[in-house]
């Protein structure tokens, strides 16, 4: 299977399984780092629980006086785990060492390999020292919520090999042993590797001496179970990752196996962007965070934001209908909408939920009207009428929360904070009002397939006149720009100084000048319109949502395809201040341009966004472009999913009609060139599509053992087909 070597051996890694997540940096070590828990996002994590704040190897060569704590020369990064290389990171002591770790898929523990090579050409006498520091700790919010830490971890000496930890207030428990041969164990607070790390823990070092002849390899284990409800529940995990750590490592590489077939991407001569999404794909499954009693879904991102958000998923799991992830689907918008209810239980959307179980935020307005729009898409994919039935009260639930309550003038655009979550910034933003849109459309299309046609009428006629509502008052006709946001000129004046306060933070000239002159152009204190307060990235999302007059789509576009709105890694956060580019920014804006019909300008930017590829963790791309914030983050898949596949290649399907429109937009650098997308799943079938353009002509074979029908769109030609094998050339 596929791995990639570092380039930065201080930067975080992440081995993940479903129930363990692991952050330490590329040389093998675990310092503290993290400011939602100050010095505590790194370690071992069994969420909701930290375990672990590390553990260290030293290395003492007897005969020649010399010991060191084992610093990698070498990470690789395989979908399923990692590999650490030492050799002159040992100084002069003459061995190498292999260090391979994997999180089992779904076990609470973690498994650590060990193999010693003596490569002198002499016996080496070594002394080996394994230590590892607890520190179990509760995830970020627990505070706020009356769960604290305990003052101290108690650990405990089950025997030479083993040793029992335990918070002393909380049943959270640690066991971590080793088949390193010896009989030499010891615990205590004063036990510290070569890094001091902070906490409550304790330490546990295992001990012991070895003869290793010429040539001569020496292989052993570190072993790591956890629970957190039970110190049963620790000891038999502890027993499976022991006895079966073999076959658990095989069931994960089945697993990923699995998931680089899923969905597959060839494109010829593309061999860079097919790495990519294969490895897309992998940090989605790292990304996915299971936690008994709370739930299973995707996290937002690692190692800062592991846990789970209505934002994030809202964009994420698109990318994830589109790669055939559909039981994850289920589980993180099932997650959410419980969630919401409990806290809620009017339609809103949470906007961030702990692994405590805590919601931080109950929802920013944006989030229920994305989640809502999401919903007909998930049904889209999927075809399930008795899921869509069980959405179908909160989502209607939802939108007369956005348009009563946070709607209070009436005029169809919600208030409150969206995507952008700048502090005084709470007006008729963009994105609350783009997605509103298109959660009146999502159900106006719920409730026909419901047959609710009460409903059904209602939300056709305000569907159109939403969209001309928000498209009309968003569009600056002089900028030939969409706006950031709605309000009148008396609610901009106060938030003046705040906002060129924020501007002269991150070292931006002339804001005060440009905001305080367009105000100026505005003599009716009253009046509400649009205004260009930031240009955010999210003035795209009219195009992206596909709500845009086509003319003003045209222009918005061209106005946008500069070094004002696009940088080295993509789109810019904001144009006014290009700084910081995301994924997420980059891949709307991909979106929002093949939507109508930019193919080129879509994969121009994604080339951008693929230039930070394994820039800080090998196989990744960051949430900051190009290599800052989360080194894995989850609406990449996002990024990289819907404009390729959706897009590009054109899926567009109806499931519950066993129906796909295919209407592919190839981007005019791959004229000639093979397109192979395999076993895509909608629906419960899965598909095969080939295509190439040659001269404008489209070749085209889909592989269609379920027989549903295909309409293929393609230069004004409308073909239908239910044929097992499609053949075309249009």
């Amino acid at each position: 299977m596929a791995s990639i070597t570092n380039r930065y051996p201080f930067k975080v890694y992440l081995n993940a399984g479903e129930y363990m997540k692991v952050n330490g940096t590329q040389d093998g070590y675990f310092p503290d780092f993290g400011h939602h828990v100050v010095n505590e996002m790194g370690g071992l994590w069994l969420h909701p629980i930290k375990l672990l704040d590390g553990f260290w190897l030293k290395v003492s060569d007897l005969d020649r006086n010399l010991a060191v704590w084992s610093k990698a020369d070498l990470f690789e990064n395989f979908p399923w785990g990692s590999r650490f290389h030492y050799d002159h990171g040992l100084g002069h002591i003459p061995i190498e060492i292999n260090r391979v770790q994997f999180a089992p898929e779904r076990e609470k523990g973690f498994v650590v390999t060990y193999e010693i090579h003596n490569y002198a050409d002499r016996s080496t006498r070594l002394s080996l020292e394994l230590l590892a520091r607890t520190d179990l700790f509760p995830v970020w919010f627990s505070n706020e919520i009356g769960i604290h830490d305990g003052k101290e971890d108690i650990a405990e000496i089950l025997s030479s090999r083993t040793v029992l930890a335990k918070d002393c207030d909380h049943e959270w428990y640690t066991m971590v042993g080793t088949d390193l041969p010896g009989d030499q164990v010891d615990v205590g607070q004063e036990l510290y590797g070569p890094e001091f790390t902070s906490g409550n823990g304790t330490g546990l070092k295992f001990e012991t001496g070895v003869t290793l002849e010429a040539g001569e390899r020496l292989t052993f284990h570190l072993f790591i179970a956890g629970s957190y409800t039970s110190r049963e529940e620790c000891e038999q995990t502890y027993a499976a990752l022991s006895t079966s750590h073999e076959r658990l490592l095989r069931e994960k590489q089945d697993i990923y196996q699995s998931i680089a077939e899923r969905a597959q991407l060839v494109i010829e001569g593309e061999a860079k962007l097919n790495e990519v999404f294969m490895w897309t794909k992998w940090n989605n499954q790292w990304l996915i965070q299971n936690v008994d009693g709370i739930g299973r879904g995707l996290s937002a991102g690692s190692p800062h934001y592991p846990w789970w958000f209505g934002c994030d998923n809202s964009y994420s799991l698109q990318g994830v209908l589109a790669i055939g992830d559909h039981q994850l689907v289920r589980d993180t918008l099932e997650l959410l909408k419980r969630k919401s209810l409990e806290t809620n239980g009017n339609g809103r959307i949470v906007h961030e939920i702990t692994t405590m179980g805590a919601v931080s935020n109950p929802g920013n307005t944006q989030e229920t009207a994305h989640f809502i729009a999401f919903v007909w898409e998930m049904y889209r994919w999927i075809g399930d009428t008795d899921l869509l039935r069980e959405y179908y009260d909160i989502c209607v639930q939802g939108l007369q929360w956005l348009l009563q309550e946070m709607d209070p003038d009436g005029d169809l655009l919600p208030s409150g904070y969206g995507i952008i979550e700048i502090a005084g910034l709470n007006m008729e933003l963009i994105d609350s009002a783009v997605y509103t849109v298109k959660a009146v459309e999502a159900l106006m299309h719920m409730s026909d397939a419901l047959q609710d046609q009460a409903k059904h009428e209602e939300y056709k006629v305000l569907y159109e006149r939403i969209r001309r509502v928000v498209d009309d008052i968003y569009w600056s006709e002089s900028e030939g720009l969409y706006t950031d946001a709605v309000a009148a000129k008396k609610d901009i004046v106060p938030k003046v100084d705040y906002m060129v306060s924020i501007a002269e933070k991150h070292g931006i000239e002339g804001y005060r000048e440009y905001i305080e002159g367009m105000l100026a152009q505005e003599t009716d204190e009253n009046k509400e319109r649009g205004w260009l307060i930031n240009k955010n990235w999210v003035i795209v999302t009219p195009m992206e949502a596909n709500i845009a007059d086509p003319e003003r789509a045209r222009r918005a576009l061209e106005n946008m395809r500069n070094d004002d709105f696009i940088g080295e890694y993509g789109t810019y956060l904001a144009a006014m201040y290009k700084q910081g580019m995301m994924t997420i920014s980059t891949g709307v804006h991909a979106v929002a341009e093949v939507t109508y019909g930019n193919g080129d300008a879509a994969l121009a930017l994604l080339e951008r966004m693929q230039k930070s590829f394994s820039m800080v963790l090998p196989g990744s791309m960051s949430e900051m472009s190009p290599d800052y914030g989360c080194a894995v983050q989850a609406w990449t898949v996002y990024a990289m999913a819907v404009p390729i596949i959706r897009h590009f290649f054109g899926v567009q399907p109806e499931a519950y009609k066993q129906y796909i429109r295919l209407e592919p937009v190839i981007p005019a650098k791959w004229e000639g060139k093979q397109l192979q997308l395999n076993q895509v799943l909608i629906g419960d079938a899965t598909f095969d599509i080939s295509m190439k353009m040659v001269e404008g002509s489209l070749s085209l074979e889909i592989q269609n053992p379920s027989a549903w029908t295909f309409h293929v769109v393609w230069n004004g030609n409308n073909i239908e087909s239910s044929e097992k094998l499609i053949q075309l050339v249009l």
